[in-house]
């Protein structure tokens, strides 16, 4: 098995300026190819520590990928450092001074000899093409292992792995292709599902890993045999068969629509906690307006009455957060937006705004179908962010098990 490391260079990232997005990145494409990540880290700008750093790596791992530091600034450190660990000088790579100078010059940079410095390179490394910045890629090895350096620009870091990196790394080491799969569910918190995968006794070789996002809990299952994982999901399915919502990358919006088009329906939203949400989750997904007609964002109480035609007399009497304005509002949309299924919510976001009768968390959901509402009171834990999402996720999976099985 071949042993990765990925190390993410720059202060920045610790501090929170940047969030690192490649190194999770990277992972997934390693991961899948069959490599073993062992180790993922962040690095700041601090010479003595990259050279440490980089030495006892290459002792450990086949396999060291970094990203990031390898700009014409003073606190760029990757090349220099790389050098210093593999115990080869920084020279001048007459390549690497070339493709920059011509980078620059398409963009109308004028050319200083601070900038020769980003194509100061280890002696002797490999060169991987940047077909949309100016720093190159490079590689050395150090006692059979690889130490592989790229740009800290997502953009520039995606194509060269997946366009040069990659195939290097395939040439270089063989390796089995891994696979997966992943079973989204809803509407169980993670200690159930963990009970009962509990019971499966998975063999050798096949793992189990349960990732919890906020209303939805992925169980993947990853390894080598692809008809033992293809088993294993369809048992795994079976025993959640009621709160299942999908095999893959498809979350539940995508599911729903695609119940929404086999039975020919229609849907419309109305929004007060989630402020949008709903709609924005529908509409990530390309060619959603074929069966999502629109939302309405009714955050107040007038627009609830105005736009969505809810009686004064039900916020009076019930509150804006009850299942009563929700089911009011659910059939407002469906009337406003003539569709044949909508959905509405109404609830306590936080952080303020709770009683004792309705705390922060209390949510309100109503579906209509064809005329008939339903309609629940939940109590949503976590931040304001967390409820939103728990909110929205609960929205779409109400929906669709109404859709499928009539019932919630």
């Amino acid at each position: 098995m071949v042993r990765c490391a990925i190390f993410a260079i720059g202060s920045e990232l610790l501090e929170g300026s940047i969030v690192d997005t490649n190194s999770a990145w990277l992972g997934s494409r390693l991961t899948k190819a069959g490599f073993n990540v062992e180790q993922v880290r962040l690095i700041p700008d601090n010479r003595e520590m990259i050279v440490s750093i980089f030495r006892q790596a290459l002792n450990e791992y086949d396999c060291v990928l970094t990203t990031g530091g390898l700009g014409p600034t003073f606190d760029d450190l990757t090349a220099e450092t790389v050098a210093e660990a593999v115990g080869v000088s920084a020279v001048l790579n007459e390549t690497a001074k070339e493709h920059m100078i011509n980078r620059l010059k398409n963009r109308n940079v004028t050319i200083k000899e601070s900038h020769y410095r980003q194509a100061m390179l280890p002696e002797g490394c490999m060169l991987f093409p940047n077909e949309r910045g100016t720093a190159l890629g490079f590689g050395v090895e150090k006692n059979g292992n690889v130490i592989i350096s790229m740009p800290g620009v997502p953009y520039e870091t995606y194509l060269m792995f997946d366009e040069h990196i990659m195939p290097y790394l395939r040439s270089r080491f063989e390796m089995k292709e891994r696979h997966s799969v992943d079973i989204r569910i809803g509407g169980l918190p993670e200690s159930d599902v963990d009970d009962v995968l509990r019971e499966f006794g998975f063999p050798e070789g096949l793992e189990c890993i349960i990732n919890v996002a906020k209303g939805e809990i992925l169980v993947k299952l990853r390894g080598f045999d692809v008809e033992l994982i293809n088993e294993y999901a369809g048992r795994v399915r079976g025993r959640f068969e009621k709160n299942f919502i999908g095999f893959g990358t498809d979350g539940i919006a995508a599911v729903l629509l695609r119940t929404l088009r086999e039975k020919g329906m229609t849907l419309s939203v109305a929004e007060s906690c989630t402020g949008g949400l709903i709609g924005k989750e529908l509409t990530d997904i390309s060619g959603s307006s074929d069966v999502f007609m629109g939302g309405i964002i009714s955050y107040s109480n007038d627009a609830k009455i105005r736009l969505l035609r809810v009686p004064e007399n039900i916020i009076v009497n019930h509150g804006a957060v009850s299942e009563e304005c929700a089911r009011a509002m659910a059939i407002g949309a469906a009337n406003q937006l003539r569709t044949t299924a909508s959905v509405a919510v109404t609830g306590v976001a936080g952080p303020n705004g709770g009683t004792a009768e309705k705390p922060v968390g209390t949510v309100c959901i109503a579906w209509c179908v064809e005329k008939t509402v339903i309609s629940k009171k939940f109590d949503f834990p976590g931040d304001r962010e967390a409820i939103r999402i728990r909110t929205m996720k609960a929205a779409l999976i109400g929906l669709n098990d109404l859709l499928k099985k009539g019932s919630l």
